[in-house]
């Protein structure tokens, strides 16, 4: 059947297939995580794993997206391969700078972060930082190249090989030191293939002009990512520095468990993302974009919620029974990965000509609110003053990328439908929340599907082909 597919849709198919694997990884291996690691490593784990969030922003400088937009605009394919030379050039310096920093840093840094870091752990982290840019660089051109298949092969051979070292260190007693050390030979390993096959591609060089270039294009868009972290791997650092390790485990496993809410929307994600702005470029766009803009809030929603009552079950058949509260914290957490995904979908208007530094200016307003709701109800409220501060803060996103993408943007959104059918989900959750049997679960998953499918069908926020004849 893949074969009657356009090329198109095959690349889109293997590109989120590979990234969906990629992340979800420690999905999978969850349970093995659990079973050999007590919950205070595991927390552990996850407040030294956080810190790859803001190195990765650190070191890769976002380069990769540099990368689209100056070897993309190129005037031939000669300029664009010079381009991709000078600018993985520009990744392997930042690289070796980044391994020499991480080796005198590391000790200090495990000192002053919270959580009992250890520095060898710290160091293998920094380590797989070194590698950030060497990986990201030829893996952007692989996908400027339409080599699909190599880029999936690649991105799964490390999944698969990072599964398969942790499991076995884990076994031999390595716990977290050998979590991380499978995560750096996985990622050692490809960043030397990816090495070799870009060089033999379009070979190495260094360009003062495209290094100045890059830096200024990629400032901004470092500084949006760093805002990010805000509310993706800070709020470890502070469940650590308020609570225990314990809290931070459980966290952890919740927020894995939600993932898949963001993992299950990739396909469409990459297959409407780069189309968007050519929609609103056809004749009556703008109605065109608005549907298929629909169809993806509709369809994080039917994810959203058979994801969000099924984790509890599953933490519960799964993992050991002092992991229990995360099913809780699961729920909540989905809603949050809902929230999140439904602001990047309707956040368009703030692509259309200059006015990119609106979505700056959103992030940064969210993240300030989100942290400073932690700093005050962390100390009181724990986990659930995370998690609430997460709901909070992506709730107010959603709300402002609506109303600024409106503005510069309008669209013509069935917003009462929309409400309506967020507003069955968001019930739904809450009465799996407050269930507290698993056949109770059950059936909240089923009535609330059952519902959210007839009110989606009436309200025709989805086109249901008709048949003719």
């Amino acid at each position: 059947m893949i074969g009657n597919l356009s090329s198109g849709i095959k690349q889109t198919l293997l590109y989120g297939a590979s990234i969906a694997l990629m992340k979800g990884v420690s999905l999978v291996m969850l349970p093995i995580f659990a079973y050999h690691l007590t919950p205070d490593d595991f927390g552990r784990l996850e407040v030294v794993a956080s810190l790859a969030i803001i190195g990765s922003v650190l070191v890769g400088m976002g380069l990769e997206d540099a990368l689209y937009r100056f070897a993309g605009s190129a005037d031939n394919e000669q300029q664009r391969r010079n381009i991709a030379a000078e600018i993985f050039s520009i990744a392997m310096l930042l690289g070796g700078a980044a391994g020499l920093v991480g080796w005198w840093i590391a000790e200090p840094l495990a000192n002053w972060m919270p959580g009992d870091a250890i520095t060898y752990e710290v160091q293998l982290v920094l380590w797989l930082l070194m590698l950030e840019g060497c990986i990201a660089i030829p893996l952007g051109w692989l996908r400027m190249s339409n080599q699909a298949l190599l880029f999936f092969g690649l991105n799964t051979g490390r999944a698969m090989l990072q599964a398969s070292l942790a499991l076995w260190l884990l076994t031999q007693g390595r716990g977290v030191a050998g979590v991380l050390e499978a995560g750096l030979f996985a990622a050692l390993t490809q960043a030397l293939l990816l090495s070799v096959i870009h060089i033999r591609d379009v070979g190495i060089s260094f360009s003062y002009q495209t290094t100045r270039q890059a830096m200024v294009y990629s400032a901004p868009i470092m500084a949006s990512a760093l805002v990010a972290f805000a509310l993706n791997g800070l709020d470890r650092w502070l469940l650590a520095d308020y609570t225990t390790l314990t809290d931070v485990a459980l966290f952890g496993v919740a927020a894995k468990f939600a993932l898949p809410v963001i993992l299950l929307m990739q396909p469409f994600t990459m297959w409407w993302n780069p189309r968007r702005f050519a929609v609103l470029k056809e004749p009556n766009g703008a109605a065109k974009a608005s549907k298929f803009i629909v169809i993806g809030l509709v369809l994080t929603l039917a994810i959203s919620l058979p994801v969000g009552l099924a984790a509890p079950l599953l933490i519960s058949w799964l993992l050991p029974e002092s992991y229990a509260l995360a099913g809780h914290y699961a729920i909540a957490l989905v809603v949050v990965m809902m929230l999140k995904e439904m602001a990047d979908l309707i956040n368009v208007g703030c692509f259309i000509g200059k006015t990119t530094g609106s979505q700056f200016a959103i992030n940064t307003i969210s993240a300030i609110c989100g942290v400073s709701a932690m700093l005050y109800w962390i100390p009181e409220y724990a986990v659930w003053g995370v998690i609430g501060a997460l709901i909070m803060a992506r709730g107010l996103r959603l709300l402002l990328f609506l109303a600024t993408s409106q503005h510069y943007l309008p669209l013509p959104y069935p917003i009462r439908s929309l409400v309506l059918v967020t507003a069955i989900t968001l019930v739904t959750l809450t009465l799996g929340f407050f269930s507290n049997h698993q056949l109770g679960q059950l059936s909240t998953m089923i009535v609330g599907g059952c519902c959210l499918a007839l009110v989606t069908v009436a309200m025709k926020l989805i086109p249901i082909p008709h048949r003719h004849g």
